[in-house]
């Protein structure tokens, strides 16, 4: 059984993985997230996912299956984590009552043959109605911190959403269900 290197420090994405793997191996390097306005959102994750998981292969001494991975939310443009309170307000503002995608960027490399493959996942999520009172009570819950969009739905965000299209855990940062299917078809290795 291979080693199964995460290259996040992303607690969603740990404790997710976690689920299926008992000893994951952490390797996070400071990848910087350059975004090209001119790339479609989901350009735009594979490209950070594979810089992330190229960076970890690179400087990372264990041997194994290298997993990373990066989430946006899209509505008209593309939306990382917010800088601050202010801009987190303005992203919930214009994704309520509206319909925006999330997309998470896969990237898998086995460090000891160099065999890679890049993918991404596209859920649908539909927001309420939000007033503004309700988006500053949200905020001030702090959960919008380092969350693209300004939302975790896992959290008392799944209060913001109306419903979902597609796979849920894409939301929270790591579509595990896509990630399995690749695991299997391109490395003999699955999940359970």
């Amino acid at each position: 059984m291979k080693n199964i290197i995460l290259a996040s420090r992303s607690p969603r994405r740990i404790e997710m993985l976690g689920k299926y793997v008992e000893n994951i191996i952490i390797y996070s390097t400071d990848t910087e997230e350059i975004v090209d306005e001119n790339d479609l959102p989901k350009t735009t994750v594979m490209k950070i996912a594979l810089a992330k998981a190229l960076a970890a292969a690179e400087t990372c001494e264990d041997k194994g299956i290298i997993i990373a991975a990066d989430t946006v939310v899209y509505l008209d443009k593309i939306m990382g984590k917010p800088k601050d309170y202010n801009e987190g307000f303005e992203m919930l503002k214009s994704l309520s009552g509206k319909t925006h995608s999330v997309f998470t960027g896969l990237c898998i490399i086995d460090n000891e043959d160099n065999k890679k493959v890049v993918d991404y996942e596209e859920t649908v999520v539909e927001f309420n109605e939000l007033t503004d009172d309700f988006i500053k009570k949200y905020l001030d819950t702090g959960e919008y911190k380092d969350k693209a969009g300004a939302y975790g739905i896992q959290g008392c965000g799944e209060l913001l959403v109306k419903e979902i299209h597609g796979c849920y855990n894409n939301v929270k940062g790591l579509p595990v269900t896509k990630l399995n299917c690749l695991l299997t078809k391109h490395f003999s290795h699955n999940l359970l």
